[in-house]
């Protein structure tokens, strides 16, 4: 990861971000998941449904997909781990993966060392809903 990167990054993950930084976030997210939902796509068609999971701060994957099966083991290991809140978005992430129409729809898991929040974009209406 180059370090320009990093100093973004860091910026928009601020732990009590303003309601500017926010809004920034919001849009970064949003930008990033119109370009990506095309990639969806391929990977629901090669790998199964599932989503494409970010993690901004790790330094060997930032971003892979996660099929419904690896979605389901992620479960079992956030429960045994104690993080209910991350299971609950693996399971959320399961329902929704199993449901969704990948030529109408993508869905992301973006995940922090602090947080994980759900992401379900609508290609038609060409809008983002995040489910935290």
């Amino acid at each position: 990861m180059t370090e320009r990167r990093k100093k973004i990054l860091n910026k928009l993950l601020k732990a009590n971000p303003t309601e500017a930084e926010q809004k920034m976030l919001d849009l970064v997210i949003e930008r990033v998941t119109v370009d990506m939902a095309e990639f969806y796509e391929k990977f629901y068609k090669a790998e199964g449904p599932g989503a494409i999971v970010y993690a901004p701060k790790s330094e060997e994957n930032s971003m892979f997909y996660l099929t419904v099966e690896h979605l389901m083991n992620a479960v079992e290991d956030m429960s045994s781990r104690d993080m209910p809140e991350y299971a609950d978005v693996m399971r959320r992430a399961i329902a929704q993966a199993e449901e969704i129409n990948p030529k109408k729809e993508a869905l992301f898991i973006l995940q922090d060392p602090k947080y994980v929040s759900l992401i379900h974009y609508d290609k038609e209406e060409k809008k983002t809903i995040q489910n935290a």
